[in-house]
């Protein structure tokens, strides 16, 4: 790729300033209690969401922090899993629902506002961290070291001017402590009333001072092993719910549902079962449909209790998903971290660091399953059922099966994690500092698919025939590789080596990623102002990312039961320039303590999508001591990732209606529209489609490398009151408003069909990746990445904190009480399909997700060298369907209920270094509400552990 003016010149000044300057040798991750300094001690600090130093830690942005204490304090051992918790947060990919797609097991991603984790950028130390999802951006939270964590800080709403692109939605930055001394051992232990998930973790924290203070190296190391937990352990999961058509809102003519007539449309029943298909297999036969006992022996299948029109049946013999449910995976962690600095001179600090993780995961789940046609006379089959095919003149039959007995499917990841970053900070003399640094992270993992099923060795083997007394495979030339005939009319009938010559364990993917990094910026006070300095940020940034993910030949050429995935690789680069200033206007008038403006604009030049831009301007107006008022609004970016541009399109089959055959010209929102937009393609009223009923439909996916950056405009605004009559206690009230257009989003093959056609003209992106025959018919249709949607997303965010000292109520020494609570009102969350008609919105807040109303509270006793602390975590009502449709029409129960969460801790600390704690989380033992699973995109907020027990010890020297 060829480097451009801007690119060139960022580079060389960057790699200039990296080997030329000083820098400011100060803690930059200080965080300062107002409430305890005067004017005299106020030390500058940089909080997450600026780079410019100020006083008190104040932030034109809100910030949410969380302290240690306050993770630890939740006594969950995975430091993602504790995230996805806050309110402002979704459970996108959290441990329990990391496996519902192939490759992601044991993956914990953040997702704010629950627009998308590629729009969330995670930061270690205000700086970039190398991804482990491939082809995105998206940070595993397993790589960071969280014993040396002093807190996180989580910003909502478009941070691209500061940080760069992907803050779209928001920065979660994880800040280090520095000038750690001394050692720390720890270990933990937890374990679950219900079974599963015993976790062990280990760790050993180290930091020394050294030349008289002027340097420090400190790290950590920590182990962490975590169990895995089976539906076979919950009963919400072995009663098997799931949902049927409602047989009361039938039309018993037609067998349609009957349209708003007040009546639920599904209803709930346990021991939900598919009846066509089941572990002993279904065989279609002229007399009906008959299964086999586990020893083979044939006999009619036994109806369910109550089924629908879709043949979904409550009891009976059909497949029931209870045995296979993997509720979260079992994980293996390893994180070696360290750091260090050294003050070359008093104005000159050198600093690095350099990690290792090696984070393991295993899933297990749903078996292979197939339909296939077996001869009358395989010799496998019951002999009596055999011989009554063969008089009848039956010379074969179709038989579903799920395969359970071959071996669950299990998607075992090693993940490799290195990240190195080095530099200089320090400062030139008259108020002005410098900070340069290099960051390189490389990812590498190998993911196994066991129990691939190998296509064509499973066509030979179940093809089976008696030969001089002996039952083997028909094919002799498979016979003589080595093919084995299995028996699949039971279940458990076969050896294990039939089973090993057609089930590959040996199959699976390499993924690598690297990501290279030289910033720097200069800082300082340009000018005075009647209320104090013009400070202003002023700096470069070059990035370098590249992906690759390869599978086996196997999987590329579509020979197994998973999916053909097809190779991907890529990369790109940004060159970029970035200023900021902070503007102090008035101080000391009455109504204004003081008032300031700050303004952030940076420009980008990437390899891919060229030229883009975000700025950011934001008002801090300090009323009194007591009340401060906060506003910002800016303009954010997210350039397309590596996967949604250069993945390659692959083979792909749609299960598809097509929205212009006359059946299902009604169906849709505005009927007239799709007439005459089904009119426009050329076809007619009456057009009947091969592919409604019928067959999947061919087509390809992938990426698009014709994508353009995504464009965010946010705006906060807010009030911070810290009352004098109330020491230590604050409380914020932050509304936001995100709106992001040209989303980048893929489509099911459904929705490509229905939205081109339910577009107010055929002249859209969805119609562009449709073919059609000359006479109408389907032949293919493309799914791939469209800058075609908007999503926006409204609400508040508040947040009290308020320590009090019991002695000033009581009149003695009787401890102290911490009082904290966050939370989040979701006011709007959209989604629209085509970004310019505002009557393609689908509203989603307060569905499955995305409550509207969740909060956390922590209350802890603190008396001498015990505590006891109190959570409580609130999840709000959520609907179990479309909001956009009417409620009678919905699934009964149509709600998940209100939702609450205690757990209780207490610790002890022995002569300031030995600490001992324990407690219970989910202290009523809550199962997630409306026979959810807990394992969903949506429902993984709910907890799937029960009732858990935890014990720690601390011990530092």
């Amino acid at each position: 790729m060829k480097d451009k003016p801007l690119s060139m010149a960022i580079r060389a000044a960057i790699l200039v300033a990296i080997g030329a300057s000083p820098a400011l040798a100060q803690d930059n991750n200080q965080s300062v209690d107002s409430s305890t300094i005067d004017d005299s001690t106020i030390e500058q600090v940089i909080v997450t969401g600026s780079r410019i130093a100020r006083p008190n830690a104040v932030s034109v942005t809100p910030v949410t922090t969380l302290t240690a204490e306050d993770i630890s304090l939740s006594g969950e051992p995975n430091l993602g899993d504790f995230l996805n918790t806050l309110p402002a947060l979704r459970s996108t990919y959290s441990g329990q629902n990391s496996g519902r797609f192939i490759g992601t097991v044991g993956l914990n991603l953040l997702d704010l506002r629950g627009l998308g984790t590629a729009r969330t950028l995670v930061l270690q130390d205000g700086r970039r961290h190398i991804s482990s999802s491939i082809g995105t951006s998206a940070v595993d939270v397993n790589t960071i070291p969280e014993d040396l964590i002093e807190r996180v800080d989580v910003i909502t709403g478009g941070a691209s001017a500061i940080y760069g692109a992907d803050a779209v939605s928001g920065v979660v930055n994880f800040i280090l402590k520095d000038d750690f001394e001394g050692i720390k051992l720890s270990a933990f232990g937890s374990d679950t009333e219900r079974g599963g998930a015993e976790t062990t973790e280990l760790s050993l924290t180290f930091g020394q001072n050294f030349f008289d203070d002027r340097a420090n190296i400190s790290g950590s190391v920590q182990h962490t092993t975590r169990g895995d937990v089976y539906g076979t352990s919950r009963d919400w999961i072995t009663k098997g719910w799931g949902t049927l058509v409602n047989p009361d809102d039938v039309d018993p003519n037609t067998g349609a549902v009957i349209p708003d007539n007040g009546v639920p449309d599904r209803i709930v029943v346990p021991d939900y079962r598919i009846p066509f298909i089941s572990d002993n297999g279904i065989a279609f036969l002229p007399y009906g449909d008959y299964t086999f006992n586990n020893d083979g022996t044939a006999r009619p299948v036994i109806p369910g209790d109550i089924c629908d029109i879709n043949g979904r049946c409550s009891g009976g013999d059909g497949y029931a998903f209870v045995g296979q449910y993997q509720m979260y995976p079992r994980m293996d962690t390893s994180n070696i971290f360290v750091k260090g600095h050294f003050d070359i001179t008093d104005s000159m600090q050198l600093f690095g660091e350099a990690k290792y993780v090696m984070h393991e995961a295993e899933s297990w789940g749903q078996a292979s399953f197939s339909y296939n046609v077996y001869s009358s006379t395989n010799p496998f089959l019951d002999k009596d059922l055999s011989d009554r095919l063969v008089a009848d003149g039956v010379p074969a039959f179709g038989m579903y099966r799920m395969h359970s007995d071959l071996g669950y499917r299990g998607n075992l990841a090693e993940r490799e994690t290195m990240r190195f970053v080095t530099g200089l900070k320090g400062d030139f003399g008259g108020g002005w500092s410098y900070e340069a640094s290099v960051v390189y992270g490389e990812y590498n993992a190998e993911v196994d698919y066991v129990n691939n099923r190998y296509n064509e060795r499973f066509a030979q083997a179940i093809d089976a025939i008696e030969l001089d007394g002996e039952i083997v495979c028909a094919d002799a030339d498979a016979r003589a590789a080595g093919c084995e005939p299995l028996n699949l009319f039971g279940y458990g009938l076969n050896a294990d080596s039939a089973v090993d010559w057609v089930m590959l364990d040996n199959t699976g993917s390499e993924e690598k990623m690297t990501q290279t990094v030289f910033s720097g910026y200069v800082t300082g006070s340009v000018i005075d102002l009647p209320a104090g300095p013009l400070s202003v940020v002023g700096g470069l940034e070059y990035r370098e990312e590249t992906s690759f993910v390869d599978y086996d030949e196997v999987i590329k050429n579509g020979e197994t039961f998973m999916n053909a995935l097809a190779s991907t690789e890529g990369e790109y680069d940004v060159s970029e320039a970035f200023v900021e200033v902070s503007a102090p206007l008035v101080a000391g008038l009455p109504g204004v303590e003081n008032l300031a403006v700050d303004a952030a604009y940076r420009v980008a030049d990437y390899s891919t999508v060229g030229t883009t831009d975000a700025w950011k301007a934001g008002v801090d107006w300090t009323i009194t001591e007591d009340v401060r008022f906060r506003a910002t609004t800016s303009q954010a970016v997210r350039a397309p990732n590596i996967d949604e541009l250069f993945a390659p399109l692959g083979q792909n089959f749609f299960s598809i209606s097509d929205p212009c055959d006359y059946r299902e010209l009604g169906s849709a929102p505005d009927p007239e529209l799709r007439r005459a937009n089904c009119a426009a393609l050329g076809l007619s009223p009456d057009y009947e489609s091969p592919w409604n009923g019928g067959p999947t439909l061919g087509g390809f996916s992938g990426g698009n490398p014709n994508l353009i950056e995504e464009t965010a405009t946010t705006l906060t605004y807010g009030v911070v009151i810290t009352p004098r009559f109330a020491d230590s206690l604050t409380i914020t009230v932050d509304y936001w408003d995100i709106e992001i257009e040209d989303a980048i989003s893929s489509y099911s093959g459904q929705t490509i069909l229905d939205k081109c056609v339910d577009g107010a003209t055929i002249n859209n992106a969805f119609c562009g990746n449709i073919e059609r025959a000359a006479n109408g018919d389907l032949v293919s249709l493309t799914s791939s990445s469209l800058n075609a949607s908007k999503l926006t997303a409204r609400g508040v965010d508040y947040e009290v904190r308020y320590d009090l000292a019991l002695e000033d109520l009581f009149s003695s020494d009787v401890g102290s009480l911490s009082f904290a609570v966050q939370g989040t009102r979701l006011f709007e969350r959209d989604d629209y399909s085509f970004q310019d008609e505002p009557d393609s919105v689908d509203p989603v807040a307060g569905e499955l997700g995305d409550p509207k109303d969740a909060y956390n509270l922590n209350v802890s006793y603190n008396y001498g060298n015990f505590s006891m602390n109190w959570g409580h975590r609130y999840i709000g009502d959520q609907a179990l369907y479309d909001v956009g449709m009417e409620e009678a029409e919905a699934a009964a129960p149509s709600y998940t209920g209100e939702v609450r969460y205690n757990s209780l801790r207490t610790s002890y600390l022995y002569e300031d270094k030995i600490e001992v704690y324990g407690g219970v989380n989910n202290l009523e033992d809550k199962a997630p509400p409306a026979y959810l699973s807990g394992t969903g995109g949506g429902s993984g907020m709910y907890d799937t552990m029960g009732r858990t027990y935890y014990l720690g010890m601390n011990y530092t020297f």
